[in-house]
């Protein structure tokens, strides 16, 4: 049964776990994407890694947008540095999700062990 569990949302965006691919999938306004967990991962790290900072203090018509692309996934949007902000807090939240999903799977795992 292919049944997918929310894992994350605000009021931009959701993340969904589907059961059946284990794959995460991304709803951002129109940005639609399925990532297995290590594209997630490395998804997650390019969008850390843009420095906001930066670009709210960079006065040129440049800094305003960042283009937000990983071809492999068929992404390939400009982001406005409120959507980028918007954006990261979806995919920390559900990475976060995930950390918590698998800690206590691990703990309830274990706890099924001792008994």
């Amino acid at each position: 049964m292919n049944t997918p569990n929310e894992l994350f949302s605000t009021a931009k965006g959701f993340s969904l776990q589907c059961d059946l691919t284990s794959k995460i999938i991304l709803h951002f306004g129109e940005m639609q994407a399925s990532f297995r967990i290590q594209d997630f991962l490395n998804f997650r790290r390019f969008i850390n890694n843009i420095d906001i900072h930066s670009k709210i203090f960079d006065l040129s018509d440049d800094s305003d947008y960042e283009f937000v692309e990983a071809p492999q996934l068929n992404i390939n949007h400009k982001l406005t540095l409120c959507e980028l902000i918007q954006l990261r807090e979806l995919v920390n939240g559900t990475h976060f999700a995930i950390e918590l999903n698998s800690l206590l799977h691990q703990l309830l795992f274990n706890e099924a062990e001792l008994v």
